[in-house]
């Protein structure tokens, strides 16, 4: 029973990342909530494991979740980290932009 969840938790934890790594602007609408459920289930489950064994085996499956959970994480700050990026490239953009329009108006 134990072993057969923490099966679960992994291939969930999986398809959390593969869902990360196929995330796109084309795409983020459809794919971000999948990975997010998934995160959500994934939590349902440690919980559950949480109240039905005790600490030092809890930490145990832990410690054996980690790696995925780590990489999960990361992925999670570059998504944030590239949509920043191209959120201050934008407002620079627009900021360039209004300048050049108010030299233009400036002139006339």
């Amino acid at each position: 029973m134990l072993r057969e969840k923490i099966i679960i938790i992994e291939k969930a934890l999986k398809k959390v990342l593969d869902y990360l790594e196929m995330l796109s602007d084309e795409n983020f609408e459809l794919i971000f909530p999948k990975a997010k459920w998934g995160m959500e289930q994934v939590q349902l489950l440690k919980n559950e494991l949480k109240t039905q064994y005790p600490p030092e085996v809890y930490l145990k499956i832990e410690n054996h979740l980690l790696l995925p959970a780590k990489l999960i994480a990361n992925k999670y700050d570059n998504i944030i980290t590239l949509k920043r990026k191209k959120l201050t490239a934008v407002g620079e953009e627009i900021s360039s932009m209004q300048n050049r329009k108010k030299i233009v108006n400036y002139y006339r």
